[in-house]
């Protein structure tokens, strides 16, 4: 029988619920329309076999990040010259 450590086990149990957490908070912010289901399923498979709470908050910042460009983005697209002009014309 392999000696096993109780810090490693009490680690490794701790990390758990986090682990759990963090994955459940990226699926959600992968649903967005900013990320391609290609991505989406790739991305299912990394977080089901990453172990590491550190790499999966870097993901879920880096994906909170890109969401956010996206949706500037769309924003400011639909507030060009076309939408500025119907809101006067609202307005008169």
């Amino acid at each position: 029988m392999p000696a096993t450590s109780n810090t490693s086990i009490a680690s490794a149990t701790g990390l758990c619920p986090q682990l759990e957490a963090l994955r459940t908070e990226l699926r959600c912010i992968l649903q967005h329309p900013a990320i391609a289901p290609a991505r989406r399923q790739a991305a299912e498979a990394f977080m089901r076999r990453c172990t590491d709470a550190a790499r999966l908050e870097r993901w879920l910042a880096l994906a909170v990040t890109e969401c956010g460009r996206w949706e500037e983005q769309t924003l400011a697209s639909e507030d060009g010259p076309e939408r500025k002009r119907n809101y006067s014309q609202v307005s008169s």
